[in-house]
């Protein structure tokens, strides 16, 4: 049996189920959202694109537990509990940032050139603000 499953509806043909198996990780955090023909599901250490017209899925581990999306016109930024990472339309990987934070990284703005958001070092509390270049990933503040 699976620990979640999600039925979805796309185009007005029939349901398209989908389970998720948890294994041995935490979920802290779960979250789907259509964006650009796919559905993207994050849980559990995992992001999951789910293609409904091919009947689908690809995974791709994040390294840590998953913490938020974060959809633009032009990317999917996802949180993790560690890095951001920026996904293109066709849901490939365009990169994946430095180390933000250890228990949690939030994103406050990815609209403009800049992401800006926290990244959580020393649970609970101790957020830090951080800037990443929204082209690269690459961290923009001098102390990293």
């Amino acid at each position: 049996m699976p620990d979640r499953y999600l039925t979805i509806l796309f185009g007005g043909k029939r349901p398209i189920r989908v389970d998720l198996y948890r294994y041995i990780e935490a979920c802290p955090f779960e979250e789907a959202q259509e964006w650009h023909g796919w559905l993207v599901v994050g849980w559990g250490e995992h992001l999951y694109w789910v293609d409904p017209i091919e009947r689908s899925a690809r995974t791709f581990p994040l390294g840590s537990y998953f913490g938020h999306l974060y959809p633009a016109s032009d990317a999917m930024f996802v949180a993790s509990g560690e890095r951001l990472f920026r996904f293109d339309p066709s849901g490939s990987l365009a990169w994946c940032s430095d180390v933000l934070g250890i228990d949690g990284v939030v994103l406050e703005s990815w609209s403009g050139e800049v992401l800006a958001g926290c990244g959580e070092w020393d649970p609970p509390g101790d957020w830090r603000p951080f800037q990443v270049d929204r082209a690269t990933g690459k961290s923009l503040d001098a102390a990293r």
